[in-house]
């Protein structure tokens, strides 16, 4: 049965600290979605019926900046893809057959895989109008999503009206709310949504205090088009028609083809950037995170959808983060050269290279930076929520660790086996808008074996078997 209001402790709880993570002892009250309080101290008196996780770490469950969950009914289909775009020479061929009670289907299965990945709450933006927002209240996922709007190009080209109305039930819904889901605004780029609609959008973001998320500058072809037609870059386009004067919070995925002007004018604190590493280097090439950093924009870490990424694991994610600096080494003059004529100071070049790369961005992916990434920094762009941390007013999302688990041997730094490691298999308990997901100590069989996963997966097979047939 959900638990309408409890309390759990553990003697060690990840908490905010004057702007670091600390590890405590502390209990944690609930009440419906919300936090309630937060007690530190060791020696607090226990409370009847309250949840004692004795050593266990809780943390707040991840958030995912940027995903399309529905996608992953095409996870391999495009795996040997050689197509110039993928999104349109794929993705647009599949959805446009896709009926609302498909995209629910197929995204209650990618939010399984959230949950059991340890990721409490989503950046969803996808067709079906309500369709992802119900996949979420029938799985217990928390999400903010984004009914995707086209008016230009695309699958949604035709359904915009039907999209922002979808948009605005979502938003004024407390049955959403206290599930944990709330709406954003979702144009889906500056290629496939006109100055008129992107206008629109500015207007109904102000006035309803929703944030804006969208793709900007993700492949050739948009930033080609953007100039072709208006004369401007997809950032320049997204300035002129005040989106980025007028939203609230503007997330922006992926800006491949953002130039350095553009994104030097951007404000940290409101445009938020979302690197997707692994996706990036599926369908492009990754982001430049390092000039994101050294020019002090303010960026997110999320997977994108499964199936440019394969996977749903957000600590995949921020180890290539982790390493994104140095890996640009290979591609340098530098190293170029020692491929050529391999001499010793060719390689000492080379080796030079990537120890400034290194030094440069390594402030920006310590553990704490990388963990704000997927906390509280993504949990602070929805006026209407704040998710990610846990303190009194964030929506009730737990993550309870295993920290005996091999995984995270031999316990010396548990914040950094969070960010760096493969830790979601020691996941004890889960917990989503105040609400228990799973069975502690045993959470990913009594998912899994559930009956509502497994008509959950018939149903997406079934519809899955139609589709492609």
């Amino acid at each position: 049965m959900p638990l309408v209001g409890f309390a759990i402790r553990s003697s060690r709880v990840v908490l905010r600290e004057h702007d670091k993570l600390v590890i405590v002892p502390a209990r944690i009250h609930v009440q419906g979605a919300q936090i309630t309080a937060v007690e530190r101290g060791a020696q607090l008196p226990a409370l009847a019926g309250e949840l004692d996780m004795g050593e266990r770490l809780i943390s707040p469950a991840f958030v995912n900046a940027h995903t399309h969950l529905s996608l992953s009914f095409l996870r391999g289909v495009s795996a040997s893809s050689t197509r110039h775009n993928l999104v349109e020479d794929v993705y647009f061929a599949f959805e446009q057959k896709l009926g609302p009670e498909d995209i629910r289907a197929f995204a209650r299965m990618g939010a399984y895989e959230s949950l059991l990945h340890g990721v409490g709450f989503v950046w969803d933006h996808y067709y079906g109008e309500t369709a992802v927002a119900d996949a979420l209240l029938d799985t217990g996922l928390a999400g903010a999503t984004a009914p995707t709007l086209q008016d230009l190009a695309g699958p949604g080209r035709l359904d915009s009206e039907a999209a922002l109305e979808a948009t605005l039930q979502i938003a004024g819904s407390a049955r959403y709310a206290h599930a944990g889901v709330f709406a954003a605004l979702g144009p889906h780029a500056t290629d496939t949504v006109s100055p008129g609609l992107f206008r629109k959008v500015a207007d109904l973001a102000a006035q309803h205090q929703l944030p804006v998320h969208l793709h900007v500058a993700q492949s050739y072809d948009e930033l080609l088009r953007a100039e072709t037609r208006e004369g401007r870059s997809p950032l320049a386009l997204l300035s002129r028609d005040g989106i980025l004067a007028r939203a609230p919070r503007v997330l922006m995925a992926h800006a491949l083809f953002a130039h350095e002007a553009d994104l030097a004018a951007l404000d940290s604190t409101r445009h938020t950037l979302v690197f997707c590493p692994s996706s990036q280097m599926q369908f492009g090439f990754p982001a430049a995170v390092p000039l994101w950093s050294e020019l002090g924009c303010s960026w997110l870490v999320a997977t994108d959808c499964a199936s440019s990424n394969d996977s749903m694991n957000l600590q995949k994610e921020l180890r290539l983060c982790a390493g994104a600096a140095t890996a640009m080494v290979t591609g340098s003059m530098a190293y170029a050269r020692f491929l050529e004529f391999g001499g010793v100071q060719q390689a000492g070049d080379a080796w030079q290279r990537r120890r400034e790369n290194a030094a440069m961005f390594a402030p920006h992916v310590t553990t704490e930076r990388l963990l704000a990434r997927v906390w509280h920094e993504a949990g602070e762009l929805h006026p209407a929520q704040k998710v990610g941390v846990i303190e009194a007013g964030a929506l009730a999302n737990l993550t309870v660790w295993d920290t005996d688990h091999p995984a995270f041997w031999p316990q010396l730094d548990l914040l950094r086996a969070l960010a760096l490691g493969d830790t979601t298999q020691a996941i004890h308990a889960l917990f989503v808008a105040g609400k228990q997901v799973g069975e502690a100590g045993n959470f990913v069989r009594s998912m899994t074996s559930s009956d509502n996963y497994r008509e959950a997966r018939r149903e997406a097979e079934q519809r899955l078997t139609k589709l492609l047939s």
